[in-house]
């Protein structure tokens, strides 16, 4: 019987592997007088637009006017299908927490498993916030015409998935594939939320995401740095500042500005290929009818 408790989050957050270098990031961060502008777009309301970044570009959200939420997709530049290279909120928020601050990287799925982009900077004002528990950069789904007839009974009406769409589209993909891509997980810049302890219609409490308005002041920034070459679409989010469901709220465009650092990624190191030795294991068992086969490794029967 355990004695002791054990935190594998804290054994998989550390090592050569997945281990944080912010030292690493600091120096980046001085950098910054050096970056050159490459691009500037802005993302009108109801719409989406594809953004592609090489490794070593930072993309900048900024809030020109009024705050406005956006939503966001990191898929690797070139992505064929589902299946490839993008960004995880499971794998991310068990090695990065649930609430994206500076320093929260993104994880890609698996088996691929590494960095995609790094939350580097931003100039929010913690005190335009509800509590200390709130955070306006977080892992998340997004809005899509189902969702939004469920809720509202409105039919037809723009959303982040259907803008997800529209970017991707936008990107030289075709509709079935736009539309397959644009369901994928993504993330939200500019939207105030807090994981606390909530009563379910069902009558249970459990943790969950608890929004507020975004109070966010024009200049408003947040800053991601590439881990890889990336196609980023970007969705501008209905619900606005998120005071009023989507077809009440007021909406105010937000401008995506691309910088090159001239800092390149640092080398990770290459995950093992487990396939070759697993695939053998599982040949040699079905061969032998051994069911109640038990070694903790490949190599044993």
């Amino acid at each position: 019987m355990a004695t002791e408790k054990h935190d594998q989050h804290k054994d998989f957050r550390s090592g050569k592997f997945n281990g944080f270098n912010k030292e690493w990031y600091d120096k980046l961060r001085a950098t910054k007088p050096n970056w050159t502008k490459v691009s500037e777009q802005r993302v009108h309301p109801n719409r989406g637009i594809p953004i592609h970044l090489k490794a070593g570009q930072v993309m900048r959200s900024i809030i020109p006017d009024g705050s406005n939420i956006i939503d966001v997709w990191f898929f690797e530049e070139g992505i064929k299908d589902t299946a490839g290279v993008q960004y995880d909120p499971v794998i991310t928020a068990g090695l990065e927490g649930f609430i994206c601050r500076k320093n929260s990287r993104l994880w890609s799925n698996l088996p691929h498993c590494r960095p995609m982009a790094t939350y580097i900077d931003d100039n929010i004002d913690p005190a335009l916030l509800p509590d200390e528990h709130h955070w306006p950069v977080w892992h998340g789904g997004h809005c899509s015409p189902e969702l939004n007839q469920a809720g509202y009974g409105i039919i037809e009406h723009a959303s982040c998935g259907t803008n997800g769409l529209e970017a991707l589209f936008e990107a030289g993909y075709d509709f079935d594939m736009a539309e397959a891509l644009s369901t994928r997980h993504n993330m939200c810049i500019f939207q105030p939320f807090a994981v606390t302890d909530q009563e379910m219609d069902a009558g249970h409490i459990s943790p969950t995401w608890h929004p507020a308005p975004s109070l966010l002041t024009p200049g408003t920034f947040v800053d991601y740095y590439a881990e890889m070459d990336l196609l980023v679409p970007i969705s501008h989010c209905p619900y606005g500042d998120q005071s009023k469901p989507p077809h009440e709220a007021e909406h105010y465009p937000v401008d995506i500005e691309i910088w090159d650092t001239g800092v390149q990624p640092q080398e990770r190191p290459p995950w093992h290929d487990w396939r070759p030795a697993f695939k053998a294991r599982l040949e040699r068992l079905k061969a032998a009818g051994h069911t109640g086969a038990t070694g903790r490794y490949y190599s044993d029967d």
